[in-house]
């Protein structure tokens, strides 16, 4: 083998391993992308059940066991429509689960015999939110402030709903709302953290 054929067998192999390095690269970026790696953390709603804090996850799927305690308490609500505890656990665990239309559907149906239960009238607001009705969250959690003006969950969570709507000078507005009840509070203090960032 002559210099002239070893130099053209070295520019082939330099050659096939920059190709190799630049498919590997690229494979491994989307790998990276497809698991999520590049995308922006998403704010999500809070829940309003118990005043509670804790930020809700769409988890996507429930388990078999949540399936069969779904199941079960439609069961209870078919057989006994009058259990507004049973009613409202279920648009609970839907909502819990990822189901935001059943959800809603039943969290209508408690709301028409307890039409003043704002943590409710707030969560169901969520579930719109989850399912990009941003208008219907909108405009239920604002008939959730009309009921209480100084439900701090509420304010924060329209400040989320309306941002994600464009809406950014509202959603300014409300979570100035929600700071000044309670800065404070881990509700609060996520709302200045969000208006900060904006």
């Amino acid at each position: 083998m002559n210099n002239e054929q070893e130099n053209n067998l070295k520019k082939i192999s330099i050659t096939k391993i920059v190709y190799l390095v630049v498919l590997l690269f690229f494979v491994g970026m989307v790998i990276l992308y497809a698991g999520g790696t590049f995308v922006s953390p998403n704010v999500v709603a809070v829940k309003a059940e118990n005043n509670s804090a804790n930020v809700e996850h769409n988890h996507n799927s429930a388990d078999m066991n949540t399936l069969n305690e779904i199941k079960s308490l439609e069961a209870d609500v078919k057989n006994n429509p009058d259990d507004l505890n049973a009613q409202l656990n279920l648009a609970h665990l839907l909502n819990d689960s990822g189901f935001y239309d059943k959800a809603i559907e039943n969290y209508k149906k408690y709301l028409l015999k307890n039409p003043n239960n704002v943590d409710v009238i707030i969560d169901m607001g969520v579930c719109y939110y989850q399912v990009g009705n941003y208008d219907s969250a909108i405009s239920t959690m604002e008939k959730g402030i009309t009921l209480n003006p100084k439900h701090q969950i509420a304010h924060f969570n329209l400040g989320i709903v309306c941002s994600a709507n464009g809406d950014i000078s509202k959603s300014k507005e409300y979570l100035k709302k929600a700071i000044n009840i309670d800065p404070n509070s881990d509700i609060g203090i996520k709302a200045q953290n969000l208006l900060d960032n904006h």
